[in-house]
């Protein structure tokens, strides 16, 4: 087996340089994401300084709070000036805690789906108990040349077709292995293949093995193990469906091409 790609991962919040250094030589690539003002720097550095690891850039709806319009033009200017940036988000609305007011956070989802758009960037959606609201808001902005992903997807069958509909992955985290979790691999077991992907969200959501631990990049292969038995194919055949499509999304072989020009120059 060759080594994975974890699509959604918090390096930064790691509890140590070990555990970032075992994850950055286990995985082929692993996208950071920073989702508030600090953040995103944290994760273009750690982009910079890996050549294995990129970033996607963005502001979470629990984060909205302290950020303004002069926030988001620092953003798209990151984003258009760092090479290494791939993505914008994670972005969306969460509806699970009253820490941020709804209407605030719809805007910032909105500005944030512009700046995508603008950029030609793919878009990292978060959403939590907020279904409805946040196919309304993605169907309000459609099409999306770039795609995007519904990252550590929790939502209804009928939220993740109509994601697909859009053209966006739906990306599954550790979460899908737990016993409670029926509902959740049902709709992983209704999702098309080719719009199939993995993420640990680290240190988040470790998979039932680890559960209880820190969750680290390296535990994807947890994760792609038990999601291969649960659809019926090899976890080899999986990995090369998840990998491809997660390069597909990114573009991780252009920004490849674009080191080897440089290197070259």
């Amino acid at each position: 087996m060759t080594d994975m790609i974890d699509t959604h991962a918090h390096l930064d919040m790691l509890k140590s340089e070990e555990d970032l250094l075992e994850s950055v030589e286990k995985l082929d690539y692993i996208i950071t994401i920073g989702c508030d003002k600090e953040e995103i720097y944290r994760a273009i550095e750690l982009a910079e300084k890996f050549e294995n690891v990129y970033a996607s850039i963005g502001f979470h709806p629990y984060d909205v709070n302290g950020i303004d319009d002069k926030d988001l033009d620092n953003l798209r200017s990151l984003a258009v000036e760092k090479r290494k940036v791939v993505a914008i988000g994670e972005t969306g609305l969460d509806f699970y805690r009253d820490i941020t007011p709804k209407d605030r956070q719809i805007y910032f989802f909105e500005k944030q789906i512009q700046i995508s758009k603008e950029l030609e960037l793919p878009l990292v959606v978060h959403s939590r108990s907020a279904d409805k609201e946040t196919v309304e808001i993605l169907e309000k902005y459609y099409p999306y040349p770039a795609s995007g992903v519904m990252h550590c997807f929790g939502g209804s069958i009928d939220m993740m077709r109509a994601s697909v509909d859009m053209g966006f992955y739906i990306s599954f985290a550790g979460n899908v292995t737990y016993p409670k979790a029926d509902s959740l691999r049902e709709v992983l077991k209704n999702t098309p293949l080719d719009r199939l992907l993995l993420e640990t969200d680290s240190p988040f959501l470790s998979p039932q093995k680890k559960r209880g631990k820190p969750n680290r990049p390296s535990y994807i292969y947890y994760t792609l193990d038990y999601v291969s038995s649960l659809l019926g194919i090899s976890s080899e055949e999986l990995e090369k469906i998840t990998d491809r499509n997660a390069k597909r999304l990114f573009k991780i072989e252009e920004y490849e091409n674009i080191i080897v020009d440089k290197i070259l120059e």
